[in-house]
């Protein structure tokens, strides 16, 4: 056989050791059962009372009832606990009371094994007796070891329990028990340890005690008792139960400290960061939007381009001013009021063809025509004088089978916006326009002539027909 065939039988003999060892030890703890007499069914106790104590096997199958001689712990809640042996032969077992009145106890059996037999299912109230030479003539000393627990009133399933322990002699051994347990638990902490947390699996709806034992085998004070509560379920995978000296147990909580306030500095600043940016960007964003509101007013109030003042500019394609004549034929039988056809809104003809109508109306000789007197005054004077004097009586005139008006037309102007407004047309063959400043925007203004008197002109033609105008 090879040296790794060998190597490998060889560990797996150990292994099979150690599952044997494990579960005989298993086995060991519930090898018996103990009870105090057949019929003792009272849970008070009386000082330094003997009472009888009964071993039985685990069960009716088995045989077994530990091994001799047996020893019965008393754990005092808040008090130091006692060992005590109770005998050799099994059918044969005392136990003697060494508790004082008022004390409370949570008892348990040992064999010279260490295999136990179980907790008792209550607690044991020791009452006043008649004797009390069994019991301790002075109290515990102080300087043994103590147990200071950081939960004192329930505790959960998986739940750690710290346990401190001061005074005594290191390293500690510390023994938990729970009422109807079928076993103790024992743990040594290490060399320098002297902090124990326990991960709780006792089972629900009972009570827990711990308690120590220095190196020097001296009983420390015991715990109150601890009522367990939570689930059934004690596996609490990857919890462990540990040990650890004081400094590290500060060490770990320091760091602790200094990670919680590094996360409370953190979330101050993201805090601070936050409201900080987030306040600046609404004023931003507020101050954004108030000046473009008060650009858009002021744009639209003072700063349009409607408001700015630019100049009237004719249109380039339009000629200059002149005068155009048209002509009216008027017959015998009717009358033709020319002059109150009021004011004409067209576009003024080219210059050329003024000048050319204007020549034709010089030199025609053939009609008479009304001549109008020309003077360098304003259309409104002349008619204001026309006004004042009267020629009803006139007869034996010219004749006149046409009367010819002329009209006076004016260029059309354009705004800078593109907007037309036509000047005036006037009803006369040589009068002159009015000049009539006036603002752009003001629109066309129609001048409303002074009042005068009715005009009556008769004619009388060569066949004696008399021709009668009347000018409103």
């Amino acid at each position: 056989m090879t040296v790794h065939g060998r190597s490998f039988v060889l560990c797996l003999l150990a292994l099979q050791a150690c599952v044997l060892l494990c579960c005989a030890q298993s086995l060991v703890n519930r090898t018996f059962q103990w009870s105090f007499g057949k019929n003792f069914l009272e849970t008070a106790l009386e000082e330094c009372q003997n009472v009888t104590v009964v071993i039985e096997p685990l069960s009716s199958k088995s045989s077994e009832m530990g091994v001799p001689p047996y020893y019965l712990i008393a754990f005092e809640l808040g008090g130091v606990p006692t060992t005590r042996m109770v005998g050799s032969n099994a059918s044969e077992l005392y136990w003697q009371v060494g508790h004082r009145e008022g004390s409370a106890l949570m008892i348990t059996m040992v064999d010279s094994n260490d295999s136990t037999g179980g907790v008792s299912p209550t607690l044991h109230i020791v009452t006043a007796g008649s004797n009390s030479s069994c019991l301790p003539s002075s109290s515990p000393s102080a300087d043994i070891a103590r147990i200071t627990p950081n939960l004192t009133s329930s505790l959960s399933t998986c739940e750690p329990w710290g346990l401190t322990l001061t005074n005594g002699t290191k390293p500690y051994s510390m023994i938990l028990a729970a009422l109807n347990s079928p076993v103790v638990t024992n743990v040594t902490l290490g060399q320098d340890d002297d902090v124990f947390t326990y991960i709780n699996r006792a089972g629900p709806d009972g009570e827990l005690i711990a308690a120590v034992v220095s190196a020097d085998g001296q009983w420390g004070y015991a715990t109150l008792t601890v009522n367990t509560v939570g689930s059934t379920d004690d596996e609490c995978v990857g919890l462990v139960s540990t040990s650890q000296t004081q400094a590290e147990i500060a060490a770990e909580a320091a760091a602790r400290e200094r990670a919680a306030e590094k996360r409370h500095r953190e979330d101050v600043v993201i805090g601070v960061v936050i409201g900080i940016g987030s306040t600046l960007i609404l004023v931003l964003a507020g101050a954004w939007l108030h000046r473009r509101r008060q650009q858009a007013m002021a744009r639209r109030v003072w700063d349009g381009p409607e408001m700015r003042a630019t100049a009237w500019v004719p249109d380039s394609d339009m000629d200059p001013p002149s005068v155009r004549s048209h002509v009216k034929n008027y017959s015998t039988d009717t009358v033709t009021t020319a002059a109150t056809n009021g004011l004409l809104l067209s576009r003024a003809p080219p210059y050329e063809e003024q000048q050319a109508e204007n020549r034709v109306l010089e030199q025609s000789q053939t009609t008479p025509a009304l001549v109008l007197p020309t003077s360098p005054h304003s259309w409104r004077n002349r008619k204001q004088q026309e006004t004042s004097s009267s020629i009803s009586d006139t007869f034996g005139a010219p004749q006149l089978p046409n009367l010819a008006f002329s009209h006076l037309s004016m260029p059309m102007l354009r705004s800078p916006r593109g907007q037309t407004y036509p000047l005036l047309e006037m009803s006369h063959s040589d009068v002159q326009p009015d000049v009539i400043i006036q603002h752009r925007d003001g629109g066309v203004v129609h001048e409303l002539p002074p009042p005068y008197s009715a005009i009556t002109i008769k004619f009388v033609t060569e066949d004696g027909n008399v021709t009668v105008l009347h000018f409103l």
